[in-house]
């Protein structure tokens, strides 16, 4: 309890700044630098974030609380990928998340699984256009996806920017029924979902399928007619 009524009282000793400080003090403890960022009474700075390098989950919290600031002028505040990685991770809008990703190395993602989790979850809730997509990328988000659905989510959503041969490596990757769509002479069913309806519509449009209806049965499949050759 006495922990908390000092604590308050920092708080309160804070709040009451007139102005934020411009330099962090170096003998400052971590929990009073932690009222101090999230008070805002802490010039947003290089200089200041530099002093946080021992602790990256301050570094991260000091980024995640002026966001805008750092999405306004992003090489005017240098930090890397694993900090950026931690504002994913922090309550920030979706829309401070989609200009984070988009100055990360996602080529890198191949070699960091968790990482393009994250990123796979945070683009399939969004509405996102991002620039750094390409068809490596999108590829490396799928397989490091959670879950077959979120597979499939990504897939549908990013499919344009795929060749052929890479919808069909995708294809490959896949757990069965999804890794048979491939030519030959089986008829497939999958399971009748939205997703899986819009997967199947699109890759008939790309000729990457011969053709696809819905069972009438009341356990109602989607059937998937392969190219023979």
């Amino acid at each position: 309890m006495g922990g908390n009524l000092q604590r308050f009282t920092h708080q309160d000793y804070v709040r009451a700044l007139p102005n934020p400080i411009k330099t962090l003090p170096e003998t400052l403890g971590q929990e009073k630098i932690l009222i101090l960022i999230d008070e805002r009474k802490v010039s947003f700075s290089q200089e200041n974030l530099d002093r946080l390098v021992d602790v990256p989950s301050l570094q991260a919290r000091f980024v995640a609380i002026n966001v805008d600031e750092y999405l306004d002028d992003p090489e005017n505040i240098v930090i890397d990928d694993d900090i950026r990685e931690e504002l994913l991770r922090s309550e920030i809008g979706n829309s401070a998340k989609l200009g984070i990703i988009e100055l990360m190395d996602l080529e890198a993602l191949s070699g960091l699984p968790e990482r393009s989790a994250l990123i796979g979850s945070i683009l399939e809730e969004t509405d996102s256009n991002l620039l750094n997509l390409d068809g490596g990328v999108v590829k490396t988000l799928i397989t490091h996806a959670m879950s077959i659905a979120s597979k499939i989510s990504l897939f549908n959503k990013y499919h344009s920017l795929l060749d052929t041969d890479e919808v069909r490596c995708v294809l490959d990757n896949l757990p069965k029924p999804f890794s048979e769509i491939k030519t030959g002479h089986k008829r497939l069913k999958l399971e009748n979902t939205d997703e899986n309806r819009e997967l199947v519509g699109w890759l008939d449009s790309r000729n990457i399928i011969s053709s696809w209806s819905e069972s009438g049965s009341s356990t109602g499949y989607i059937k998937v007619n392969l190219y023979r050759r």
